[in-house]
């Protein structure tokens, strides 16, 4: 068995979250000792299962389809996604900047202009989400109202 290297460690972590290889299948590949592949994993979850199964079931949709139709759908997602970090890196520094002005805000003005930056960030990075809006409306109208009665016993005098 080879001695294991932090580079082999950390391709056998990866590989190992992708939820497609065994313990014993990692150590064969990495020649090293399943038990030392277990003891790295111990307590583990492959984390990007979920994401491995997904592209499989998307390429084997492209698989029917022409070069030139997987070429413009690859296109269009990898321009789509180099957008969405673009403007979500931008939103977080926007954010760290608006912050540290906060620190000298003199007026409310400043503070409700923070506040407004923080909103437009927070729906950058996580998106808009009309559910949760509607469903707390709905939350604060199903709320049962308490009557109290208060009743005024031996105040006046008789």
């Amino acid at each position: 068995m080879a001695k294991i290297t932090d580079e082999t460690k950390e391709k056998i972590l990866a590989d190992f979250h992708t939820g497609k290889y065994t313990i014993r299948e990692l150590g064969k590949k990495y020649d090293v000792s399943h038990t030392t592949v277990m003891k790295m994993t111990k307590g583990l979850e492959p984390k990007n299962k979920e994401k491995v199964a997904t592209l499989i079931a998307i390429e084997t949709d492209l698989a029917g389809q022409s070069f030139q139709e997987v070429s413009s759908v690859r296109e269009a997602v990898d321009t789509a996604t180099k957008h969405l970090i673009y403007f979500q890196n931008r939103a977080l520094a926007n954010q760290k900047k608006a912050d540290e002005l906060l620190e000298f805000a003199d007026d409310l003005a400043d503070i409700d202009a923070h506040s407004r930056i923080t909103a437009r960030n927070k729906e950058t990075v996580l998106g808009k989400s009309p559910e949760t809006i509607i469903h707390n409306t709905n939350a604060q109208q199903n709320v049962e109202q308490t009557k109290i009665v208060i009743e005024r016993k031996g105040l006046i005098d008789e």
